[in-house]
């Protein structure tokens, strides 16, 4: 079964939001109602996105040596 283009658009959306948040390390907007709304819209599970999201965050640290 095909995806409805409204969804499609807003997974694009929601994609776009996190990578923003991503690089400004605002994290301010994950887990509001507007983010809940959204991740429905996109037909995705807000908690598993807000946990992806910060997984995503935390490992993008880890990459990086820590001064001793």
């Amino acid at each position: 079964m095909a995806m409805h283009p409204c969804t499609k658009l807003w997974q694009a959306f929601l994609e776009a939001a996190l990578s923003d948040a991503m690089h400004r390390g605002d994290e301010g907007w994950i887990g509001t109602k507007d983010f809940r709304m959204t991740c429905y819209l996109a037909d995705l599970d807000p908690e598993a996105v807000a946990d992806r999201f910060k997984a995503g965050r935390a490992a993008k640290f880890k990459k990086f040596p820590t001064a001793a």
